[in-house]
């Protein structure tokens, strides 16, 4: 998982746009400042992606202290598996915590999010958010397969290169946590 950067001049802040009133255009705005990734799994979000507006504290749905620091575009999917734990894994690293990939690091070996055993927050973020879960595991080790596949037959000589070239199909570029551990770059 990456680290979330929220903008301060971010279009929702300078409109003034509150939810579930502006709904529509909140949702729109995050997936544009997340570059078209869910916040929780990094895949990509597609026409045929299911988005929610994620308030990332439940607690904080619908009163004054619910903003745009609480709100995450994310899939429906992973929006639904933490609904109802909240309570359960508190307390809980944010996702705009600005140590957060030191805490919450990507494992090459098993394609897994680690932390330290003794970091609550940065466990309990790992267990709400399902990060571990085998088949985001599966989706993101493939996708790592497939990226060094198509580089290693490209015959560009850096990764970096690879992803300026106008047939690296950059498009494919999900995972962007795991593909920075693995490839050593930053996206």
């Amino acid at each position: 998982m990456k680290r979330i950067l929220k903008n301060n001049n971010s279009e929702i802040l300078t409109n003034k746009w509150v939810y579930p009133k502006d709904a529509q255009k909140i949702r729109s705005v995050l997936e544009t400042e997340q570059d078209g990734y869910c916040a929780y799994t990094e895949a990509k979000i597609s026409a045929t992606y299911s988005v929610d507006i994620e308030h990332f504290n439940p607690n904080l749905i619908n009163i004054n202290n619910d903003s745009y620091t609480n709100w995450f575009a994310v899939s429906h999917k992973w929006n639904n598996k933490k609904s109802d734990k909240w309570a359960k894994y508190q307390p809980i690293l944010h996702p705009t915590d600005e140590h957060l990939e030191i805490r919450v690091r990507y494992e090459i070996e098993t394609g897994t999010y680690v932390c330290n055993s003794d970091d609550s927050s940065a466990n309990n973020l790992i267990e709400l958010l399902d990060l571990n879960n085998i088949g985001l595991i599966n989706d993101r080790q493939n996708k790592i397969e497939l990226i060094k596949d198509l580089f290693s037959e490209s015959g560009v000589e850096s990764f970096e290169k690879w992803l300026s070239h106008p047939k690296s199909k950059h498009d494919l570029i999900e995972f962007r946590r795991a593909i920075e551990t693995v490839f050593n770059i930053q996206l």
